[in-house]
């Protein structure tokens, strides 16, 4: 996919133009998740004590060279940049919809394919690997276990391995779980 990034409005321009229109708006972001370097924003648009607009965004940690320092930063300016792109503020090219930041952001992804693998999150591999053994062993699976890293996956599964024993025999034969 080839793009120019200077084709595309940044963020900071949109803002500009949002508040110098409506002095009187308010811009409010929340960092609604933060795990495992993962952050999503959310941004609220208010004018006139109504939300007239509202985006997200997720930044992973690491991917790229802004998110190494500031993807929490980075995080929050692309989800002003959704509001502002849903409130209409998207330049001058509707075709452009996305900001400079978001396609920058585009950039960043071309090639990758799993966020878990970007993230550091457990591979599905892993937890289905997880999952089978607990079953087997008649446990309940972590509850938190899309949460656990590779390397806590890892220790996991060996814990497992150290302790298999055959699954208990249940009277009924519904699933214990």
């Amino acid at each position: 996919m080839a793009f120019d990034l200077s084709d595309y409005e940044p963020v900071a321009s949109r803002l500009d133009r949002f508040l110098k229109a409506h002095p009187d708006a308010r811009v409010i972001t929340d960092l609604v998740h933060y795990l495992s370097d993962v952050a999503v924003f959310k941004c609220e648009l208010w004018l006139n004590g109504e939300i007239i607009a509202t985006g997200w965004a997720e930044e992973i940690r690491g991917q790229g060279n802004v998110n190494k320092t500031s993807h929490v930063e980075n995080c929050e300016t692309g989800a002003v940049g959704r509001a502002l792109a849903n409130a209409g503020l998207s330049g001058s090219d509707f075709a452009k919809r996305p900001s400079r930041e978001e396609m920058g952001k585009v950039q960043r992804m071309q090639g990758e394919t799993n966020i878990t693998e970007i993230a550091g999150l457990a591979t599905e591999k892993q937890q289905n690997m997880i999952r089978a053994v607990c079953k087997s062993m008649g446990k309940v699976p972590p509850h938190n276990l899309q949460a656990f890293s590779k390397r806590e996956a890892s220790a996991y599964i060996d814990a497992l391995k150290v302790n298999l024993t055959p699954a208990p025999s249940y009277d009924s034969p519904e699933e214990p779980f």
